[in-house]
Order: structure tokens, then C-alpha cells, then sequence
């Protein structure tokens, strides 16, 4: 299942916000290889984690999934959108 995370940050440097967000899709994903990281071009705020995770009903792994983006981010989130994204 791929999953996206959207993180709206405070103003933090960008290096730091994708080492947290590579740490916490590295604690989640399927495989590590699996993990992206990108900063929105237009928009400096929003950072955005994607990664493959084991298949499982969303309701099981939504909380986990928050949980370890807000532990590792908690510097700079501001809010976190999960998706689960289709295919």
C-alpha cells in the first residue's frame, strides 16, 4: 500500500525536516528503498512523505503512522494529512 504524508512545517531548515521525515518513512516502509522525501517548490511549508507499506486496513495503521511522523518531526509539524494512495 503506498502511503503519502503531508507535512506542514514552521520555518526549519529543509535538510532537517527531510532527515526526520526519511527517518520516520524508514521506520514505517516496507523496504527503505521505498521512502521519498520532497519539499513543495511552491510552497517552502509543506514537506511530503511517501513510502510503501505492508498492506493492512487503514483504520490499523493510520494512528501508527502519525505517531512516528509527529516523534520524529516534532520541531517543526505544524499539521500531518495522511493518504493512502490508490495503485
Amino acid at each position: 500500500m503506498r502511503v503519502q504524508v503531508e507535512v506542514i512545517c514552521s520555518p526549519h531548515p529543509r535538510e532537517e525536516i527531510k532527515a526526520a521525515l526519511q527517518a520516520a518513512g524508514t521506520q514505517l516502509a516496507l523496504t527503505a528503498d521505498s521512502v521519498s522525501v520532497r519539499m513543495d517548490p511552491t510552497e517552502p511549508r509543506v514537506a511530503v512523505l511517501e513510502f510503501e507499506m505492508r498492506r493492512a486496513a487503514q483504520y490499523k495503521v493510520v494512528d501508527d503512522i502519525f505517531e512516528t511522523v509527529k516523534h520524529c518531526a516534532w520541531e517543526f509539524y505544524e499539521d500531518i494529512t495522511v493518504r493512502f494512495l490508490k495503485g
